[in-house]
Formats: structure tokens, C-alpha cells, sequence
């Protein structure tokens, strides 16, 4: 044999070798062999490598016994209902009988439709479904003699309870808020909301976590074109994990660079409710309480939960006030620097000589006496957000009583930028969204800039982007400031103020719904009197 019938041959067996493993390859990821010792021994690198994962050998009795195995995630099943109703009615129930009429083959479909009682049972045919059903929290159940296996979903584990949301307390209504189960949450919005048109669709999302998310929405109130569009942008999101509803916030949004959330989040499962009857869409992440609502507009992060749950009057009282706040939060120390140091004559003379006086051992400018106490503010926030709850309280309470007075005392600031600061800091936190409160500590600083090098017209500046800026923005293609920009006038009876309930006979014209109609249009009778 010549060198070149050699290397020939030599080719030839490489490429067969070759050819063997693809087909192997290519069998492992096409069908499940019959015996269970081959399906357990494709399963062992797996086991082996996760000491987590139990592999429970059975046997279905019968005439003969057939042996079978049950492999899950410990901590991540319900035990119970996996001995009770899954193995037990295996183990005990004779098979031999109906064996001898179905054969082998028949014996999957039989448990599958007479032995077990749980209600999530699925048939995999293919390595890579049984691989993944049992890192998706599945029991596979695994039979000799039979090229499939039954997946079924009896999760369960630890869970904390449903209680009221930290950040979402309210006077009236719902104490009840979300939790970090995708499938409890879906059941508080069931409960509430009892509209056979309401549409639960469920993906997958993060190639490693494969993170399960529900999109919610009332079939013939929700337009199809935002719903379509929203699960677009879902269906785009390649990544390795989702691990709270923020990521997919930030992966939907229109303008990641934006200092305003543009998707509003809530964890109360009666908000979600209401905005779902509104004709939103509200997207539901496995392991967190909080719940997407899209599409959002700028006037809903000033809208407190028990808006609608007051009288009129008051709700509209507490809603012009948190517009007050919220102009505070950001303007009121660019005001002061304005005032102070750009145009003193508009304050009152009496007001001017007691400002001047307690700034007259200060010596810093006034930007850089409310840039210092705004860090000891900021570091006052970061340490009560990190700090366990009731520890954290105090530090903020007491350090900021402290540091304010230690400063006033070391003539590093007067009292008068005490006061505006401690007002500042009153104002963010009476807004009742958090990541609208957290907007606002981020965009007092470069007004405090624009305030300190232009006076009040940096200041009108400022807001003129702002003002701007929030005009441009857009939540999943509708307007986000709107109903001001562009302006619709009859969305203006729940903006600035809530007019009453039996006035509001049609959904918001701000964004695009099926069906407008909320409710019987009383005109101006009083509802409850006689004509």
C-alpha cells in the first residue's frame, strides 16, 4: 500500500468516525432511546455535576413489573403532591391486564390520561425537552421500554406571603399586593378581574434564567396594534437572564437614555386592574412583585392608588399638591440660588436682611453651601435604602437632624438652606412613585447649575427642557405627555384634578383602545335621585 492509499484510507475512517458522531449527535437530539438505562446514562453527566437533582427508582406494578424512575430539582417540587399524586397511584395500580390488550406503547398514554391527578403533565420525545423540562422545575418521568417521557409541572417551594407593598400604602382599598410567583400574581389579577376577554399569554425570555413572563390584557378593550407591538419588542430580547421586570423595562423602552421611566410599575394587583379595564397592557416577570403597565404617560406617575377610592374633592385636593411637589422636589434650590443671587429684589426687603444675615459667617457661595448639604441629603438616601428598615429610619431621621445642626453650628450653611433643603427632601418623598421620586433627585442638580451661572432665566431654561424633552418622549408609540402634550381636553377631567366617577363614561383619548364606552353616560343627573 502506497503513502497515498494510506492517507486515503486513513481520510476515508476519519470521516466515517465523523459521520458516526454527527448521527449519534443527531439521535440524541431526535427521539429518547427505549431502555432506561440509556436514558439515565445520557442523563448522568448532568447528575453528577448537580448534586440537586434526585433520581427516585419506582416500579408500576403489574404482571410483569416495569421499571421506572422519577428525576426532579430538590426544594424545587411539592413533595407531597409528588408522593401522593404522582408515584402512589403508579406504584399501586395493576397494569398487567391492560398491558396484554394496549401493549408498551399503550402504557404512556394510559397513565397520562387515568393514573395521574395533577394538571400540568406534558409527553417529551427529544433529549434536549427532557433536559430542559428538569431544569425548567418539571418532574420527568422516565419508563423502560418507551421512547418518551411525561414532564409534570408540580413546583412548588418557598414563598412569601401576600401582604400590603412597602412603597404603595394606602389609606383605602386593597391590601393585598404582588409577590414574587408568576402564578399567584396572575391568580390576585383573576380574582379581581372576571372578564372571560381577558388575555394571559405566557413567553419565555433569557436564554440560561428562561425567565417565565405573562402578558395581560383584555381581549376587546386593549388595541391589537399596541399588543402586537409590545410582544415585538418581548420577542427581540436576546439575552442570557432576566432576573426582575426592570431588565425587560429597559429593554423595551423607546429611550433608554431618558432620566423618566417610561413604563409605569406598580405592586398592587387592583391598579393593575383598573388600567387593564383602561384598555392597558400589563406584563407580569416570574421572581418579582412588580408588574410592567404599558403604555404609560407622565400624568399617572402623580396619581396616588387611593386617587379613586376618595371623594372627589380630596382626591383632587392631595393630586394639586403633588404637582406642587413635584415642581418643589426639583425646583426649589435653583429658586433660592436665583433669588439669593441673581435678582434679591424680588424678595421682600425684611426676608433679604434676615437671609443675609444668617449667611453672613458662611463662607462658601450659596451654589456650593447647597451642592454640600444636597451630598449629605443624597448619602442620607443611599444609607437608609441599605440599611435594614427600622435602623435605617432612624439614621435618616437622626442624620439628618444632626448634620443639618452640626452644620448651621459650624457656619458651613445658614439655616435658611437648611430649610430649603429639608423642604426639597419633604416634596421628593411625597410623590407616590418611587422611580418618578428618583427622577427628581438626579434632575435638581443641573438646575442648580443652570440657577448658579444664569439666575431665573437658567432656571426657565431648565424647565424648557424638560418641558421639551418630556414632549418628545413616547411609551410604546403613544404620546407620554399627553393629554397636556398633545393636548386633549377631555382627558383633562382626570389630569390636574379627578372629576367624579359618574362623569368619566369614556376611557382616555390619550392613547388608542377598541372600545371607548366605560360606562352608561349619566348626563347631569345626580346618580341615586329621581328624576
Amino acid at each position: 500500500m502506497g503513502f497515498k492509499d494510506l492517507l486515503n484510507f486513513l481520510l476515508r475512517r476519519k470521516k466515517t468516525a465523523a459521520d458516526g458522531h454527527r448521527d449519534e449527535k443527531k439521535l440524541t437530539e431526535a427521539m429518547l432511546p427505549r431502555a432506561l438505562a440509556q436514558k439515565m446514562r445520557l442523563l448522568r453527566p448532568y447528575i453528577e455535576k448537580n448534586k440537586d437533582i434526585v433520581v427516585r427508582p419506582f416500579s408500576l406494578r403489574g404482571a410483569p413489573d416495569i421499571k421506572a424512575a422519577a428525576v426532579f430539582i430538590e426544594g424545587v417540587i411539592d413533595g407531597k403532591v409528588l408522593s401522593e399524586d404522582v408515584l402512589k397511584p403508579m406504584m399501586l395500580d395493576s397494569t398487567g391486564e391492560r398491558l396484554k390488550k394496549g401493549g408498551l406503547p399503550y402504557l404512556i398514554d394510559r397513565i397520562y390520561e387515568t393514573a395521574l391527578t395533577v394538571g400540568g403533565v406534558q409527553k417529551l420525545s427529544t433529549f434536549p425537552e427532557m433536559v430542559q423540562g428538569i431544569f425548567d422545575g418539571c418532574t420527568i418521568l422516565i419508563f423502560d421500554g418507551l421512547a418518551a417521557v411525561l414532564a409534570v409541572d408540580i413546583q412548588d417551594g418557598e414563598r412569601r406571603a401576600v401582604e400590603e407593598p412597602a412603597t404603595e400604602r394606602a389609606t383605602r382599598g386593597s391590601r393585598e399586593g404582588f409577590v414574587e410567583s408568576l402564578v399567584v400574581n396572575i391568580a390576585l389579577v383573576r380574582r379581581r378581574l372576571r372578564d372571560p376577554n381577558l388575555v394571559v399569554e405566557k413567553k419565555i425570555i433569557g436564554k440560561r434564567t428562561r425567565t417565565d413572563v405573562a402578558v395581560l390584557y383584555i381581549e376587546d378593550i386593549a388595541a391589537p396594534e399596541l399588543v402586537d407591538q409590545l410582544n415585538e419588542r418581548l420577542e427581540r430580547i436576546d439575552v442570557d437572564g432576566i432576573l426582575a421586570s426592570g431588565y425587560i423595562e429597559q429593554l423595551i423602552e423607546e429611550y433608554p437614555s431618558s432620566i423618566f421611566p417610561q413604563h409605569w410599575s406598580t405592586e398592587r394587583p387592583d391598579r393593575v386592574v383598573a388600567e387593564l379595564l383602561e384598555g392597558r397592557i400589563a406584563v407580569i416577570t416570574d421572581g418579582t412583585p412588580t408588574t410592567l403597565i404599558a403604555p404609560s404617560l407622565f400624568v399617572e406617575f402623580l396619581q396616588g392608588p387611593e386617587d379613586y377610592y376618595e371623594r372627589t374633592v380630596v382626591s383632587s385636593f392631595n393630586r394639586a399638591f403633588r404637582y406642587l411637589a413635584f415642581f418643589l422636589a426639583i425646583s426649589l434650590p435653583a429658586i433660592y440660588i436665583a433669588f439669593l443671587s441673581f435678582q434679591p429684589e424680588l424678595l421682600p426687603f425684611n426676608l433679604m436682611l434676615s437671609l443675609a444675615e444668617t449667611r453672613r459667617q458662611v463662607p462658601f457661595p450659596v451654589v456650593v453651601e447647597m451642592l454640600l448639604q444636597e451630598v449629605i441629603i443624597q448619602f442620607i438616601f443611599e444609607s437608609g435604602e441599605r440599611l435594614p428598615a427600622p435602623l435605617g429610619q432612624t439614621v435618616g431621621v437622626v442624620g439628618g437632624i444632626v448634620l443639618g445642626q452640626a452644620a448651621v453650628t459650624a457656619n458651613l450653611a445658614s439655616p435658611a438652606v437648611i430649610i430649603v433643603i429639608a423642604i426639597t427632601t419633604i416634596s421628593t418623598f411625597a410623590l407616590p412613585t418611587y422611580s418618578m421620586a428618583l427622577a427628581t433627585r438626579v434632575l435638581r442638580i443641573p438646575l442648580i447649575f443652570l440657577a448658579a451661572a444664569f439666575g431665573s432665566f437658567g432656571l426657565s431654561l431648565g424647565w424648557l427642557l424638560i418641558l421639551t424633552h418630556l414632549i418628545e418622549l413616547e411609551s410604546l408609540g403613544v404620546p407620554y405627555f399627553a393629554p397636556l402634550g398633545p393636548m386633549r381636553f377631555s382627558d383633562l377631567k382626570d389630569t390636574f384634578y379627578r372629576t367624579f366617577l359618574w362623569k368619566m363614561d369614556k376611557r382616555p383619548e390619550s392613547y388608542p383602545v377598541q372600545d371607548r364606552k366605560r360606562q352608561k353616560s349619566t348626563g347631569k343627573r345626580r346618580p341615586g335621585r329621581a328624576r
